[in-house]
């Protein structure tokens, strides 16, 4: 709940259902730039949303118990299913679902200890949630070198259990050009990974542009909330 209310989460939504999203408080008041998209009802703690459209992405801001928190609603079409999302208030200090992976380039042997975080040239945080009988997988990709970063989706790979796991792209949103990170530059974005076998284990190959270098991000999770 802390991070919903600095950074919106992922509700997917099909055309054809009904998607729930239950939150531990009453809910005072749910908003949209784009109501048009959806209809909804709020029942108590629970709130109903069911597509209009077969495509489209908006926000839904959220009051419940006094709080504000934001969500993103993502209608997919090549989806046959629904979802219901619970929202939990936390009872105390949480550390960030989130962590930045560490940057390995191919053909060098450096511990991770040689490696000063400051001098990585890409640094991406990626966010896992159980989706239905999916799995959401959310990145934050931060260009901290020089030099133009391009990050492909066509090279990421997500395995479960050793085997690998078949995802779309969703969304994603931050560069000029989406996929090719300028210097400073942020892109944030999400995919829908059709199934949940764990551990999760994600990889992710970009290109350093000028020097050519293969930066290799990712990271391995035995537990998804």
């Amino acid at each position: 709940m802390r991070d919903l209310m600095v950074r919106p989460g992922i509700v997917v939504l099909t055309p054809g259902f009904l998607t729930i999203v239950d939150v531990d408080e009453s809910v005072e008041q749910a908003v949209s730039a784009r109501s048009d998209l959806f209809e909804m009802r709020v029942f108590g703690n629970s709130i109903y949303l069911r597509p209009t459209k077969r495509a489209g992405t908006t926000d839904l801001v959220v009051t419940a118990g006094g709080r504000v928190f934001m969500l993103r609603l993502v209608i997919d079409d090549k989806n046959f299913t629904t979802y219901r999302y619970r929202i939990r208030y936390p009872r105390q200090t949480e550390l960030p679902q989130g962590e930045f992976s560490s940057v390995v380039t191919q053909g060098e042997a450096k511990p991770p200890s040689a490696v000063k975080e400051a001098t990585l040239p890409l640094q991406v945080e990626f966010t896992l949630t159980k989706a239905g009988e999916g799995l959401l997988l959310e990145y934050r990709a931060l260009n901290a070198g020089k030099n133009p970063v391009v990050l492909d989706p066509a090279r990421l790979r997500v395995q479960g259990g050793g085997k690998d796991l078949s995802f779309r792209l969703l969304w994603r949103e931050g560069a000029a050009v989406p996929g090719r990170l300028l210097p400073g530059e942020t892109e944030r974005g999400a995919f829908l990974v059709d199934s949940l076998t764990l551990p999760v284990e994600v990889s992710w190959s970009a290109t350093e542009v000028g020097t050519g270098r293969t930066l290799v991000v990712g990271g391995k999770w035995s537990e998804v909330k």
